[in-house]
């Protein structure tokens, strides 16, 4: 058993080792760079740097320094800086592996004028609301893992399950109306096609809701839904004072328009499936399609091929819950929440990352961002914000692309912004809590390394003067007389 430890000793002390060890993990490091400029961040971190064997490939070398630096126990004082840079790359090394494995790196988008303590992380995870209040999280992997149909995930505190029925990694969802089955109550809902000389555009419209309007151009396109005629003649009453082709349709099914401009005495018709209505609009018509009295919307799902970078994927799940009295699958694209009605009240069901809870808020107090020159590509963007912490109280700070803010262990960046009124400031957040081990252990390798170069040789010269001074002994003092 000893003759056995002794050879897995020198092994794992051994220089050999050692240098397989760092070779592998310079290459692993080289690979992922390329790895990542052609397939993202995403899918590099998930193919290396989370990956169990990157883990281990530091383990080993970690292992390899232990056991090199015991080895040569005990240390004297020419193995100083040996001791001292080696202790050094051992601290680095752990304080790698505990941000690795320990630290979270995600993204926070904040509207100008709000606040949010909410971080989005990597991964996948499902989120679930009932009507008797059960609220769950659950994670899931669907883009490492895809469910098979059918896949089954129980509710943590509840009976209810959540039933994957299908997964893709990327698509493209889009909303079909029909008629709704005997039974089913639906909003009206009209399908028409601008023509003449435009190009040919289709649009829905769905009553009493909010996709009951559409602007093309100058143009306001309406559908409502009245319950008499009365109330049918109200809302023919157009706006004088611009372009608008109101629809309304009647619990009959019948269906009239309006038509208004904003010079000109408005008109009005009724019209069906199938007809062309002109309008004073430079000669552009509108065909209707389809007419429903009561719609349903179907969510469908149009297979797309896989870009090479996780982060230009689309993927959506459809899904069903099971136990709620609901058996209606429907599509959910990723960072997507469907609200679904229930007898017992309404549920939410979400597609999205992972999110934690930050132990403090942060509010966007103002958003600046500058262009270039002649274009409109942002040369610059910043962000004044207000940090909300209930330790700490309550401190203001200026976030601009190369002066992150660092607070409580967490540091952000600013990544990118959404264009609008109000803006949304998009921020990188990272937390390294192996950071203080990282910087005490490179400062170790430092004074090792002046050791070895200056100190050791300083060392080294001084015992070789005293050495060559007691071998030559003391000078007589005849001698100094002679002299």
């Amino acid at each position: 058993m000893a003759r056995w430890w002794s050879r897995v000793y020198r092994v794992l002390a051994s220089v050999h080792l050692a240098v397989i060890t760092m070779a592998a993990i310079g290459a692993a490091c080289v690979a992922a760079t390329f790895h990542e400029a052609s397939r993202g961040t995403a899918a590099t971190r998930r193919l290396f740097y989370d990956a169990p064997w990157f883990t281990g490939l530091l383990v080993i070398l970690a292992v390899n320094i232990l056991c090199s630096t015991i080895k040569r126990y005990p240390w004297t004082r020419h193995n100083v800086g040996f001791v001292i840079a080696h202790a050094g790359i051992l601290i680095l090394l752990g304080g790698s592996l505990v941000s690795l494995h320990s630290g979270l790196d995600g993204r926070m988008a904040v509207v100008e004028g709000e606040s949010s303590d909410q971080l989005a992380l990597p991964g996948e995870s499902l989120h679930v609301g009932l009507p008797d209040g059960t609220h769950a999280v659950i994670p899931v992997a669907f883009a490492t893992s895809p469910p098979a149909p059918g896949t089954r995930l129980a509710l943590p505190g509840s009976t209810a399950a959540v039933v994957v029925e299908e997964y893709q990694p990327n698509v493209r969802l889009g909303d079909v109306w029909a008629e709704a089955v005997p039974g089913q109550d639906g909003p009206p809902a009209l399908q028409f096609t601008l023509g003449g000389h435009v190009q040919p555009q289709t649009g829905w419209l769905m009553a009493n809701g909010r996709e009951d309007h559409l602007e093309y151009g100058p143009v306001l396109f309406s559908l409502h839904g009245a319950a008499d005629a009365k109330q049918r003649q109200t809302m023919l009453r157009t706006a004088r004072d611009r372009n608008v082709l109101a629809f309304v349709i009647g619990p009959d099914g019948r269906l009239d328009y309006a038509i208004s401009t904003v010079k000109g005495t408005p008109r009005t018709g009724a019209a069906g499936a199938g007809d062309t209505i002109a309008t004073p609009w430079m000669g552009l018509t509108v065909h209707v399609d389809r007419v429903l009295a009561r719609a349903a919307r179907h969510r469908v799902a149009t297979r797309l091929p896989l870009p090479k970078k996780d982060e230009d994927r689309a993927p959506a799940v459809r899904l069903r819950l099971e136990g709620t009295d609901s058996a209606a699958a429907r599509w959910l694209a990723f960072s997507d929440t469907e609200h679904i009605a229930l007898p017992a009240g309404m549920a939410h069901v979400g597609y999205g990352p992972v999110e934690t809870t930050l132990p403090f808020r942060v509010a966007l107090l103002d958003f600046k961002s500058e262009t270039y020159p002649g274009s409109r590509m942002a040369a610059t963007y910043e962000s004044q914000v207000r940090v909300d912490d209930p330790e700490r109280g309550t401190s203001f700070h200026h976030i601009s692309m190369n002066h992150p803010l660092h607070y409580r262990g967490y540091t952000f960046f600013q990544a990118s912004f959404v264009a609008g009124e109000p803006a949304t400031s998009v921020f990188s957040v990272s937390r390294a809590p192996g950071l203080p081990l990282v910087y005490l252990g490179t400062t170790l390798i430092g004074v090792g390394v002046l050791w070895l170069s200056f100190v050791k040789r300083w060392v080294a010269r001084r015992q070789a003067r005293q050495a060559l001074a007691a071998r030559r002994g003391p000078v007589p003092a005849m001698a100094h007389a002679r002299g």
